[in-house]
């Protein structure tokens, strides 16, 4: 791997640390919230110029191995913050995606960089991108409506106890935390239904089969029915607040325990690990 990928990586996980102990301070104390803001945004723009710098090195979208993964996925999951941060001002929900992502960028600095020749050779760059790239982006959509999630929990418990902390003064309403949780998943569950439709359609051409029983694909088809379930919870018996946020924290459960866990057990879906 070139160099200036790795001094872009190394560059983007010190400033995200500082981000992230920044965010954790800004809880208390409200007048560090320009280096809170300021560091996030400038590990972000950094790991773009990485995530830009690894496609063009290695020629096809950064999924094809454990490191591309956590590398593109931290980078997913911080896009909506950024971006709603920049519009609203709010970094309440940064206390809790910032130190996240943090973690992924130092353990992502210590994964092994396999090659991913293996995977090019034996599924097309076209698959790569329109399968399994478009399934991460709508991850990168439901972990932010798991963040949403997991503070409308918070900022409840805070309300049902009555405890007006920091922490309460610091976080979006629940009406707002419950509004922009739905529109991340409404977001992510067409792109995760494009990217299983185009695997299932590369699997009929390829294989001369729709549907191919691995491990992967049969949990990917569980994710998807998961938030199928979310979707028909919600606009069909109005479920809202804490449901939702409940569906949204056990979605995200169900997405890791794919990749991490069921990756191991198949055959077609190891992408280098």
């Amino acid at each position: 791997m070139d160099s200036s990928v790795y001094v872009t990586m190394a560059g983007a996980a010190a400033l995200y640390t500082l981000a992230a102990v920044a965010h954790l301070l800004y809880i208390f104390k409200r007048e560090v919230d320009g280096p809170a803001r300021w560091s996030t945004r400038a590990a972000w723009a950094i790991h773009t110029v990485g995530l830009v710098l690894l496609v063009l090195e290695t020629g096809h979208a950064p999924v094809a191995t454990l490191f591309e993964f956590a590398y593109f996925l931290s980078w997913l999951v911080m896009a909506p913050y950024v971006i709603l941060e920049l519009l609203r001002g709010n970094q309440a929900a940064g206390a809790f995606v910032v130190p996240s992502v943090a973690l992924v960028q130092v353990a992502a600095a210590a994964l092994p960089k396999p090659s991913a020749e293996h995977v090019v050779e034996r599924f097309p760059v076209s698959l790569i991108g329109w399968h399994i790239g478009v399934i991460m982006l709508g991850y990168g959509f439901f972990v932010a409506a798991f963040v949403a999630g997991a503070l409308y929990l918070i900022q409840e418990r805070n309300l049902r106890r009555k405890r007006y902390g920091p922490m309460y003064y610091r976080l979006p309403s629940l009406e707002s935390l419950d509004i922009w949780g739905a529109r991340f998943v409404y977001l992510g569950y067409p792109l995760l239904t494009f990217g299983v439709a185009a695997g299932l359609l590369f699997a009929q051409v390829t294989w001369s089969a729709f549907w191919h029983a691995d491990p992967k694909v049969v949990f990917t088809v569980l994710v998807w029915f998961v938030y199928t379930g979310y979707l028909a919870t919600r606009n069909v018996w109005s479920w809202g607040g804490r449901r939702s946020a409940w569906w949204s924290v056990a979605g995200v459960a169900a997405i890791l325990v794919n990749y991490f866990v069921i990756t191991l057990f198949s055959r077609l879906h190891r992408f280098g690990v």
